[in-house]
């Protein structure tokens, strides 16, 4: 599986002795001293994109086979996923342990 590629593109405008990183909403990411900062900061920014777009991806995948396999309407399912994207760290480590509600 690869990654989603970011949705938003990102551009470095030069003002004055500053560098401005700019999304395609035309919202500053980020005002920088030099060059290399502002594209450290926007290849940070595409990360956190792709991560968001995974983890809608990986949400919807979740939904739609919770309500396959349990017979659920959307809203009930989506219910049930929210409730277990709550889940800790130590959930995580123990596994399959006994389901707390």
């Amino acid at each position: 599986m690869t990654a989603p590629e970011a949705k938003l593109e990102y551009r470095i405008e030069r003002d004055g002795d500053k560098f401005v990183a700019i999304d395609s909403d035309e919202e500053t990411v980020g005002v920088f001293d030099t060059e290399g900062e502002a594209q450290a900061d926007i290849a940070r920014a595409k990360k956190e994109d792709a991560i968001w777009e995974r983890t809608k991806e990986l949400m919807r995948h979740s939904v739609r086979t919770i309500m396959a396999e349990f017979d659920l309407d959307m809203e009930t399912a989506l219910n049930w996923v929210n409730a277990g994207a709550g889940i800790t760290v130590l959930g995580m480590v123990e596994g399959d342990g006994e389901a707390k509600h």
